[in-house]
This record gives structure tokens, sequence and C-alpha cells, in this order.
């Protein structure tokens, strides 16, 4: 069809729909729709949460404080908001694992930022928290809004799906009894779950559903899934290279339209580049269809060596992206 101009404006009582059409196989993606009530919905993949150390300015940090400035308790709630590469505003909930004291250092950017990242540079978001000189301490955070899934970060499962993908680095991964992303049904915080993951072995992991995929006991990557709160995860070794100390490690948690969750990683490459492949070993995951899932990650210290744990890039896609309800 031909272009056709309008002199007025284009009225539409049943919404309107913008398409491409593949000119091979005339097969039709819908881009956007825009329904009868104004709700403006994008069909394709949209970032939705999106931070790199470098090319992004540091992320915003409430105030950590409960009793004391600067001092929280295990399961004490503080905010973050992330700027994107385009000046985006992205936020974050996070809940404190374990006591944090003044001594601590709350989530900052860390270490000589470079003009490019390498597979060993030694910067970005420190997430230590106060695990430089106490055991078992760390943080969860949710990437794009609040546990309960009341804001437009939320995966539903059998409309959306998407990934989260983070890259992260330390001096000694065995510093670390967990660094795990992953997706989970939407609850309130549990700070036990940090721990349990960390067992590396299968055990409760507080929450109802949840996968889980990274440094898990300090020497393997491992996944840990457990569904409709079993009481007993799966407890899966990779049979993957362990982290290798001092460089950059990859990871990506994938989620079907139908609740089908996959894993890939790559370690010793820039922050969120280099060739992503499955595990060797892996494990098969479904989460139910309508579940309401938000994505995560966790971090939990081993012992109390002075040493960070550094968030290079993060980002997080969705499909169907993004709706707008007109005001």
């Amino acid at each position: 069809m031909a272009n056709t101009t309008f002199n007025g404006p284009v009225r539409s009582e049943g919404g309107f729909k913008q398409i491409t059409k593949a000119a091979s196989t005339g097969t039709i993606t819908e881009n956007y729709s825009v329904s009868s009530t104004g709700q403006v919905t994008a069909a394709a993949s949209t970032t939705i949460f999106q931070y790199n150390y470098i090319t992004c300015p540091p992320p915003i940090t409430t105030m950590m404080a409960n009793s004391a400035v600067g001092v929280l308790a295990d399961g004490d709630k503080f905010g973050m908001i992330f700027m994107g590469p385009q000046g985006q505003m992205y936020p974050a909930s996070c809940v404190a694992v374990g006591a944090f004291a003044a001594t601590g250092t709350a989530p900052m950017l860390d270490g000589t930022v470079p003009a490019t990242d390498t597979a060993t540079t030694h910067a970005g978001l420190n997430f230590a928290m106060d695990g430089e000189t106490t055991d078992n301490v760390g943080l969860q955070m949710i990437c794009g809004g609040n546990a309960q899934g009341t804001g437009p970060h939320t995966f539903t499962v059998g409309t959306h799906s998407g990934s989260i993908d983070a890259t992260f680095q330390a001096a000694d991964y065995t510093d670390f009894d967990c660094i795990v992303i992953g997706f989970r049904k939407t609850e309130e915080f549990a700070t036990g779950f940090n721990a349990a993951v960390a067992a590396a072995s299968a055990g409760d992991l507080v929450y109802t559903d949840v996968v889980a995929f990274g440094v898990q006991g300090d020497t393997n990557i491992e996944i840990q899934t457990d569904l409709n709160n079993s009481g007993t995860s799966t407890s899966t070794d990779c049979g993957a290279s362990v982290p290798v100390d001092d460089q950059n490690l990859r990871l990506k948690v994938n989620l079907s339209s139908a609740g089908v969750v996959t894993y890939e990683l790559v370690v010793n490459e820039i922050a969120g580049a280099g060739t992503l492949a499955a595990p060797a070993s892996t494990a098969a995951f479904t989460f139910d269809d309508g579940d309401v899932l938000v994505p995560y990650l966790a971090i939990l210290k081993n012992g109390t060596a002075t040493d960070e744990i550094f968030l290079k890039d993060i980002t997080v896609t969705r499909t169907p992206g993004d709706s707008f309800e007109r005001l």
C-alpha cells in the first residue's frame, strides 16, 4: 500500500497497532500497540534495567540508617536509583543480609575506573557491604522495583519473556559464598535465602518459587531451584570452570514466556561482552503459568578478608516491553 497523508487526526475506536512485515516470508511483527483505552504497549523487547560502571553515572543510595546513621540490622531495607547510559532512571529495592555497621562500605563506585574495561580491571559498584570485617553478610537487590512486584519490572509467566545478565569481578571468589542472579516469585524479602544458597546443596531456599545461578559455596558455579515451596531445592553443579580470581564473571538467566529457565556464562571477558554458552551441566526448571516474578541478585561474604565484590554491568530485558496508561 502506498503512503497516505492525513490532514486531520487519525481516529480509531478499536486501538492502533504498528507493525513490520518481513519481505521474504510476509510474517507480521507487532512493534507496539495502543488499546481502545489509550494504553500504549511496546511489543518488542525492552530494556527495563541497565547499568555499566564506566558508561553510567554512579547510582544513588538512600541513607543507610536505622538505630544510627550508617547502621542497619539484618532485614533492614534501603533503595537505590541507577542511571542508564542515556540518563534513564531505574529504581532498585535492596535488603541488608546480616548487620551493617558504620565501618561498612555502602554500595558505591570503587576502584580506579578506566576508559575501557578489561577482564581483570578491579573496579565497579562495590557490593561488599560489611564484609570486610564481618562474616556472612551481604545483600539482595531486586532490579526495577519492589519485592511485592507492584512496579513495571515484573514478569508474568504466560505473558513475558526476558533475561537478567550481570558481570561481576572479585580478586578472590572464595571470599564469597554466594554471588547469584535469577528470578523469584514476588514476596517479601527473606534474608535467610543467601545462606541457603551458599550451602550449595539441597535445602529450603525460603522463597516459594526461585532459581539461583552463580557462585555457591565459594568454589563452584551451581544452579539451585525450588518450585511451589517444596522445602527441598534441586542443586546442580554446573561442571563449569570455577570463577577465576581477578577475572570477570558474566552470568545470564533467560526466561521464556512459558516459564522455562535456561542459563549461560562466560569468564575472562570485558563486562557485558564475550560469547555466552550454557554450562556443561544444567537443570531443567519451569515456573508455573501465571506466576509473577522479579529479577534479583544476591551476595554473601565468606570470612572477613578485605576483599570487594564488584558489579560491573547489569541488564534486564523483557518482552513485551513497557506499558503506559493515559492519564
